[in-house]
């Protein structure tokens, strides 16, 4: 599959029921906008109204995959009331699609909570898991048309982003909430994967996680060394072995263990990866948060989110997913910040080299979902980082292809 990935916030607008607006609409402790230049994502793409076109536009490229999020604030706006509006307009988006021999990959949750279950704790509640299992069943039970569903996107992000360095919603500084988020989601999965396979026996299912080699700033601090080995066998090996075996390994006390029940042993028929860059995680004792990633490199080899471009971080993410496991792997993100649209065809270029060496030394990769179709509503960054194949002009919504969207046809 040669695609390319949307989330529903990013770029459908009017999502004004999610903790993501209200985040946008709130201010730190200090007065500021939580959004760069107090943005907010507004009519962000227009894309609910505008799918149709967009999906012309995936065909011009020649894609025959789009990766895309059904918004759980609009599909049910209060608790237990599903508006079936809503799921008709994601099956006609669907239809128009497979009409267009573009295959929908469809993600399940990505960083979005309806306002009446961020009120409940979110994913820090322990009833977390029951109440996401019961949208995807409603979901799922009314859309089979979908072959590949993606069940969570990046939990770690979610959690770091939310319960550490305050970025997400909602706002949080508790390393201990950060890993219960984790394995509450976690769970969460586990049970969107065995409702969905009990719903639609033919689906393919997996989470999307985001894998990125994480190394010591310095090899002469040893907290910086210890920092590394922990953030990456709990973030990365943790979140493996649960959907690999059933069980964690979130290495911070009174969370080891999964705690919620039975889990199946395997739950991911295909793994998604999310890959952008590496990170060198420096100790910081003093600073909040105390453990950060920076980027080690010259400005000409970072991209406009100050993100190194290194692409054997691909190889190191496809080689670590296959000590856990056999099952196939889709790219279900990968893009660079290019507002000057200097770098991104060889970014792509080079990402891509790595997988065909991979699939050629034995992996299974199936499938590459570039990040982004369009210019989008960047989360806390708003709209000053690009990072699409077509330029959006945002305020009169018009569509224009960048010389790499060329490049990647």
């Amino acid at each position: 599959m040669w695609g390319s990935a949307t989330s529903a916030h990013q770029v459908e607008g009017q999502c004004t029921n999610n903790n993501w607006f209200a985040f946008e609409s709130a201010v730190d402790e200090r007065g500021m906008s939580r959004i760069l230049n107090g943005q907010r994502a507004g009519m962000a793409c227009d894309h609910w109204n505008r799918y149709r076109e967009d999906v012309a536009l995936m065909k011009s490229l020649s894609l025959n995959a789009y990766r895309f999020s059904i918004e759980w604030s609009k599909v049910e706006p209060e608790e237990g009331l599903f508006d079936e509006a809503a799921v008709e307009h994601y099956s006609n988006v669907i239809d128009e699609l497979i009409l267009n021999g573009i295959r929908p990959v469809v993600t399940l949750h990505h960083f979005t909570n309806p306002l009446w279950f961020e009120r409940r704790g979110g994913f820090l509640a322990s009833q977390s898991p029951e109440v996401f299992e019961r949208f995807v069943r409603f979901v799922v039970g009314r859309l089979g048309k979908v072959l590949y569903w993606c069940t969570i996107n990046e939990p770690t992000v979610y959690a770091i982003n939310g319960y550490v360095t305050r970025e997400f919603p909602p706002a949080m500084a508790s390393p201990l909430k950060a890993m219960k988020v984790i394995r509450n989601m976690l769970h969460a999965h586990a049970r969107a994967y065995r409702s969905i396979k009990e719903i639609q026996g033919d689906a393919l299912v997996g989470p999307a996680l985001s894998i990125f080699p994480l190394t010591p700033f310095s090899l002469l601090n040893p907290l910086d060394i210890l920092a590394s080995w922990i953030a990456d066998h709990g973030l990365h090996r943790g979140i493996l072995r649960f959907i690999t075996t059933g069980r964690s390994s979130l290495v911070l006390p009174r969370v080891r263990g999964d705690g919620l029940g039975a889990v199946p042993a395997e739950t991911a028929d295909f793994v998604g990866l999310n890959y952008y860059t590496r990170f060198h995680l420096r100790v910081r004792p003093w600073r909040r948060p105390a453990i950060v990633g920076e980027a080690k490199s010259s400005p000409d080899c970072t991209t406009d989110m100050g993100w190194e471009m290194y692409p054997e971080g691909l190889r190191t993410a496809i080689r670590l997913i296959g000590e856990f496991t056999d099952k196939p792997i889709l790219v279900t993100e990968n893009g660079i910040a290019d507002a000057a649209d200097t770098r991104r065809g060889r970014f792509i270029t080079d990402h891509v080299e790595i997988l065909a060496s991979e699939n050629a030394r034995g992996a299974d990769v199936r499938g590459y979902f570039y990040w982004s179709l369009l210019d989008n509503f960047e989360w806390a960054f708003g709209y000053t980082k690009r990072f699409g194949l077509f330029h959006v002009d945002f305020s009169t919504q018009r569509r224009n292809m960048r010389a790499s969207g060329m490049e990647y046809m």
